[in-house]
Parts: structure tokens; sequence; C-alpha cells
């Protein structure tokens, strides 16, 4: 609450400075869906309703071309709160471009992670559900936001664009409790489209964990393919170092059961594959498999899901999907883990 009333303050003080509020862009999304699973037989045949997420962006120009930006994002998948559907500050930062000459940007505050957001300008079926979220994002292998600053950049000879970020590393919702911090260095070269190619890597230190095994790493690798609305397509690829304890403890990749490596560090691997083409002047069809081998060495931890989607675009802002995810299993993943199907019948409202 009081990282919320902060972000509020903020950003009212700078508001002052506005070039006038007639200026302010205002916008945002709101998705709804219902389910029916069909595995595992336990739940075949349950449905419910839902809002996967909700968001309110606001963009205050300020003088000299800086930006002030605020974000507010309400979403049931949260599990940090005991509140069904609770809506918090998603970013909240000043992007400063006025000290700087030519394509040069600071951007300080609560700042989105730099690869979830390229990734996000590109992906557009995070209204799915967590399923279609990014991978580092809905495996928690990174928090959206963070409190701290980015420095970014275009490449020489229009190559690209690059950035520089060093965070706090506990995420929007945790306090600094420690000395380490997080830095990442993002990098996209565009010189071959409709090709592209994104490369991350985030380095950091679990506090409570200790140095020898505390180490939080991530490599992570994008190429994608796009022909305007027609042909899009991706291949990622994810790289991971952390404490067991600390997979446990933030129930990262949905309780995987790491008990017996207590003490140790795991790496992991994952990789994403999607391919989205249109099937008409308003529908489009997405096939997307995402698999992760969150402890490499053993066996039976592996978890893979599958995702095809039908989308029809009802007007301009309005986009409705129907969409098939089945998620298998490991047979040592966890205790209780079962394998799990849905159907799902969503909407995108872009306002």
């Amino acid at each position: 609450m009081k990282k919320n009333i902060f972000c509020i303050l903020f950003f009212v003080l700078v508001w002052g400075q506005a070039k006038a509020l007639s200026e302010v862009e205002i916008s945002g999304e709101l998705d709804v869906n219902a389910s029916v699973w069909s595995l595992p037989t336990g739940e075949r045949g349950n449905s419910a309703f839902g809002i996967p997420s909700f968001f309110v962006d606001l963009k205050a120009p300020l003088k000299e071309d800086n930006l002030m930006v605020v974000s507010f994002e309400g979403s049931e998948e949260k599990t940090s709160s005991t509140e069904r559907f609770d809506v918090k500050v998603r970013e909240a930062h000043l992007d400063v471009v006025s000290l700087f000459q030519g394509m040069h940007a600071l951007r300080v505050g609560l700042i989105p992670q730099v690869w979830q957001q390229a990734q996000y300008e590109t992906w557009s079926y995070r209204f799915l559900g967590k399923e279609t979220w990014a991978m580092t994002e809905k495996w928690k292998y990174l928090d959206y936001s963070d409190l701290g600053f980015s420095f970014m950049s275009e490449l020489p000879e229009d190559l690209g664009e690059w950035a520089f970020t060093l965070a706090n590393g506990e995420g929007a919702e945790k306090k600094e409790a420690g000395p380490h911090k997080e830095g990442s260095l993002f990098v996209r070269v565009t010189p071959w489209s409709p090709w592209a190619f994104s490369v991350n890597y985030v380095r950091g230190n679990y506090d409570l964990y200790g140095e020898e095994v505390g180490l939080k790493e991530r490599i992570q690798a994008l190429v994608t393919y796009q022909i305007q609305e027609e042909w899009q397509m991706g291949l990622e690829y994810l790289g991971t170092k952390d404490p067991a304890d600390a997979i446990r403890d933030l129930n990262m990749v949905e309780g995987l059961d790491v008990t017996a490596l207590s003490g140790e560090a795991v790496s992991g691997q994952g990789g994403s594959l999607y391919v989205v083409f249109s099937t008409g002047p308003k529908s489009e069809v997405l096939l997307r498999y995402d698999y992760l081998n969150p402890v490499v060495g053993e066996d039976g931890k592996e978890l893979q899901t599958v995702i095809a989607s039908l989308a029809y675009q009802v007007t301009d802002d309005i986009r409705a999907a129907m969409a098939v995810d089945h998620t298998r299993y490991g047979d040592n993943f966890a205790a209780g883990a079962r394998d799990r199907s849905k159907v799902e019948l969503a909407a995108q409202v872009l306002f």
C-alpha cells in the first residue's frame, strides 16, 4: 500500500509540469474469459469466468519532450495478495530525453523489465491468460517491473537498439532487503527486416541464500519474423540459474518440487516457438509450444504447454478468441501434479 501511495504522489507532483491536462494520454485494456476444463478427470467439466488482466496507462508529456508514465494493473493471476482481484501499480517512471542529444533516454522509477516490455510490443495474445504470457513472467523467472533505472539508446548505423538496467532485483511488490542489485543488458538487432534478433542477460544475487549458491542469472535470445499483419513467428531460448530454495520460496515454475536439492544451485533451460498467421481479413490463428526443464540433470521435471487459438477482430478495439491449451508435467515434477487441458473463450477490449 505504501508503495502505491508513493507512486501516485510522485505522479501528481510531476503532473504539475505537464504542458496541458488535455495532452495526457489515457489508454487501457480489459481482458475477460470463460474457461471449461477437460483434464484432469477430477476437474473435467468445471467452468469459470475470469478477468486475467486489466490495465490503465497514463502518459503525461513534460517540458522539453520528457515523459511521465504510470500504469495500473488488476489481475486474478496475482498470488501476493489475499484479494481475488487486486489493482496495483505496474509502472511509474520518468523518461528523460532532454539531457541527451540523439536517440537516448534515461528511465527512472518503477521501471518495466526491458526484455518483457519489448516482447509485449509485438506479442498481442497476453489476453488469453497466464499460459500465453512471456515465459519469464508466467514462470516467475523475472518480475515485470522493479525500482531502478534504465539507459536506452540506438546501436550505430541504425542496427537496432540497446538498454542497460540496474534495479533492486526484488520486483515491484517487495521491499529491497539487502545490498545486492540486479543488472541487465538488452540488445535488439533489426537491419534484416522482417527478421529481428534480440538477446538479454540478467545477473543478480539472492540475499537470503549465501554467496556460494545465491547467483540469479538469465540468458535469453529471441528470433522473430513478421510481415505486417499476415505472418508472424518467433523462437525463444531461456537459460536460468537459481538457488533451489529460491525456486521453492518464490513458488516459481508452478510449484516445482526441489526439496531434495535444498542448499544447492540449479540450472534450467527452456524454449518457446510460436506462429501467428492470417486466415482472413479479420481472423488469425495462433500456435504456440513452450518447453521448460527447470532443473537440468533431474529426470521427470519437464513441463510442456501447447496452445492453439482462433481470433477474430470484431471491431478496431475489440477482439474475440477461442483457445485450447494442454499442459503436460514430467513424472517427478511435483507431488500431485497432473496434466491439464482447457477450452477458453476470451475477449480483449482496448480503450
